[in-house]
């Protein structure tokens, strides 16, 4: 039998055929470049996220609160209360106090209210003196106890009645969520959400930025607290010598914490700058590597503990230019009985007006001041007018003068930024 010595013939594919093959390894190609970006986007916000220590205390404020306007932020006003701890415990432990007396309870070292108006033009930071004066409502404390109500007393011990001695979790809830209501008690401001920082928290936060470049307007020399010395002028700060900055009284000013308070504004406009001009609010790589390795260091609300929150907030904050950004003490006076402490001026009460209004803080000091003066030249010329009908000085009366019983309050609402002079 014969065998055929001709091999078996490859079948023909048309054109067609070659066409569609080649699409399909394309698109299978193509699904898999989208599978590898949307993972790796996901694994991500997943590293991101899980980074951002979040507690949720609104059981622990209670229902009595200000009325609160909209739940979405988009197109609302936001009120942000960030607190700095002073916690020696752990990797705060930044001058080997912790342990000792001096910080057996943990307070709420800085306050800052961080306003951004609804239509995000603009943005005001009003710090609240920690020797302010203050009614401190009934709170509870970290054990699930209650502490009662307080008056006139000094308004970070709002934190340390609801922190106890702890340094955890459930004490900074329970701080966190006294503070608020004190907050909300002063100014009948709705707070939306917070941010702790504790000295590690801003140590790592500056560091992540690469340092920050400001403006001292004096001399530092303090050897013996800080160890902070700086010249005047422009300095570059890293993260260890800008907490020392923030936390500095002695060997500067007159050392008392209202004087330390334009320091801390200062740093923290100067970290604004710093961020804007490395982009990042904008760029999501930039963000990606500042948030990995400062995110890990805060305490948040669970609402701005949302990534997609903070990125929106954080979009919001960097088209918002320098001059737009307002800092400003809360108006306050020596307290009449105490000369250590202070108490809100009725300007205070207009700037909480105007923030509650979504209106600018610095228009409604404005108009404050000039309505004072217009009362000032009507009381003076009135003072003149009897003075002048008065002739001779009863014998019994005492001409010498006397110091003023009256004290002057602080409000000086600026958008200045002594770091522009620094670039």
């Amino acid at each position: 039998m014969a065998v055929s010595t001709h091999a078996t013939p490859r079948p023909r594919h048309s054109a067609k055929d070659l066409s569609r093959r080649t699409a399909r390894k394309l698109l299978l190609a193509g699904f898999s470049v989208v599978l590898f970006i949307v993972s790796g986007i996901g694994f991500a916000y997943h590293d991101l996220q899980s980074q951002v220590n979040t507690i949720d205390i609104d059981d622990l404020i209670g229902d009595d609160r200000p009325d609160k306007v909209a739940d979405d932020y988009e197109g609302q006003a936001v009120n942000i209360l960030i607190l700095g701890t002073d916690s020696r415990a752990g990797d705060n432990n930044v001058d080997g106090a912790e342990g000792t007396e001096e910080v057996a309870v943990a307070r709420s070292d800085t306050t800052m209210i961080l306003h951004l108006s609804a239509d995000r033009s603009r943005m005001e930071v009003v710090s609240i003196p920690r020797d302010t004066l203050v009614e401190i409502p009934e709170c509870t404390t970290a054990d699930g106890g209650t502490v009662g109500p307080m008056s006139d007393t000094q308004f970070n011990a709002a934190f340390a009645n609801g922190a106890g001695s702890g340094n955890d979790d459930a004490a900074i809830a329970a701080g966190v969520a006294c503070t608020i209501k004190t907050v909300e008690e002063l100014t009948d401001l709705y707070i939306d959400e917070y941010v702790v920082v504790d000295f590690n928290g801003l140590t790592t936060m500056v560091d992540a930025l690469g340092g920050v470049t400001l403006y001292v307007d004096e001399d530092i020399d303090d050897p013996e607290y800080t160890g902070l010395t700086l010249n005047s002028g422009c300095q570059h700060l890293d993260g260890a010598t800008a907490l020392q900055y923030a936390r500095v009284r002695h060997g500067v000013g007159d050392g008392s914490d209202l004087g330390r308070i334009p320091r801390q504004q200062n740093l923290v406009s100067a970290m604004i700058r710093t961020a804007k001009s490395k982009n990042y609010f904008t760029d999501a790589d930039a963000l990606y590597s500042f948030a990995r390795s400062a995110l890990g260091t805060l305490t948040t609300s669970p609402g701005i503990g949302s990534l997609t929150t903070l990125a929106g907030l954080a979009q919001s904050v960097g088209d918002i230019g320098m001059d737009q950004i307002t800092f400003i003490t809360m108006p306050n006076e020596e307290a009449p009985w105490d000369r250590d402490r202070v108490i809100p001026t009725d300007e205070a009460s207009d700037v909480w007006a105007a923030i509650k209004a979504d209106t600018p803080v610095s228009e409604a000091l404005t108009d404050t001041a000039s309505q004072e003066a217009t009362d000032s030249s009507g009381a003076d010329s009135t003072d003149q007018a009897q003075e002048d009908e008065s002739t001779e000085p009863d014998a019994g009366t005492d001409q010498s003068d006397t110091a003023s019983d009256e004290h002057t309050p602080t409000a000086n609402a600026t958008t200045e930024d002594p770091a522009a002079q620094c670039y």
